[in-house]
């Protein structure tokens, strides 16, 4: 959700026709995110978020489209997506592919106004997404498992940067330790896979939505508790108790984990901790963006994260969530 493409007033003017969504009122960037350009683009008929992708694939498209229109007919809180009048869901443009969505009402909290009811909600809702997807038949392999990410790390162990290089050589070694911590077969399905504080919409203390679902793909469900754990229950340095423990009664009061799934949900904590250092090194700490054009997260962040779960290994993890 950066700026890297540079688009024109012209680009958005055809945008608008394409999609039928009126004159073009205003044009805003959108700096946050890491491997797209968007905008808030407000027209006659209202307020619309614009996306333009380059590495993105027609088919990657294709299959989220697909599934905003499932987790649409299970009146499940999602994104609205637009169409062309011609019923396309996107739009070739400027060397890459453009999507429209309706402008979703809401705002994102952060620490420290979060509660444990508010994690409690979060938890029921990716539970139900997780429910509401085990009949959709759409199917993508994840674009960022450990394969990739261990491709990452090594490319980051030959930087010249000696304090990177020696991360990365940290986080090899985490990634050989979420691996062993992963064992036996778990149930798997469609997941969010990168479900952040800025990826939810509040309407007072309710989900009013949850968007951003171009990493989803099919994955263990663990993963995706783990993920969005690591994501809200960590401040200050640390994990917080409370806050985990609301987040995993939610979920398991609309979709129980099995024996394996809690056993495995130290070694996917882990994992997300190490993929999201490596992608914050990549798309942000390396980026050659300026600050006007990407707002910047600090990979230490993470980082913390899996030194925090190696200092209290799986029964402490275990413990932090009540299982």
């Amino acid at each position: 959700m950066a700026v890297h493409t540079a688009l024109p007033r012209e680009a958005f003017e055809r945008v608008a026709e394409a999609f039928g969504l009126g004159a073009v009122r205003e044009v805003t960037p959108i700096p946050q995110g890491s491997i797209n350009t968007n905008h808030r683009v407000e027209t006659q008929s209202g307020r619309y978020f614009v996306r333009h992708t380059t590495v993105r694939s027609a088919d990657d498209l294709r299959f989220e489209s697909a599934l905003l229109a499932h987790l649409a007919a299970y009146h499940f809180p999602g994104p609205v997506q637009v169409t062309t009048r011609d019923g396309a869901t996107f739009l070739e443009l400027e060397g890459g592919r453009v999507s429209v969505f309706r402008w979703l009402p809401g705002e994102e909290l952060r620490h420290p106004a979060l509660t444990a009811d508010h994690l409690e909600r979060l938890g029921a809702e990716l539970g139900k997404l997780h429910r509401d997807t085990q009949s959709f038949s759409g199917s993508r392999e994840n674009p960022y498992g450990p394969e990739t990410v261990s491709g990452w790390l090594e490319a980051l162990v030959a930087h010249p940067d000696a304090e990177l290089a020696a991360v990365a050589r940290e986080l090899q070694r985490d990634m050989e330790t979420s691996r062993a911590a992963r064992q036996g077969l778990e149930p798997r399905g469609v997941i969010h896979a990168d479900l952040f504080m800025d990826n939810v919409k509040w309407l007072g203390d309710r989900v009013g939505a949850f968007f951003d679902f171009e990493m989803a793909c099919r994955e263990d469900y663990g993963l995706d508790v783990a993920i969005t754990l690591n994501a809200w229950c960590f401040d200050g340095g640390q994990y917080l108790p409370e806050l985990c423990r609301a987040f995993i009664r939610g979920y398991v009061d609309v979709r129980p984990l099995s024996a394996v799934e809690r056993t495995n949900l130290f070694g996917h904590a882990l994992y997300g901790a190490v993929r999201f250092t490596a992608s914050r090194i990549r798309d942000y700490h390396l980026s050659p963006l300026p600050a006007d054009k990407l707002v910047r997260k600090d990979y230490r962040t993470y980082l913390n994260r899996a030194r925090a779960l190696n200092a209290m290994g799986p029964e402490g993890f275990a413990a932090l969530l009540g299982l």
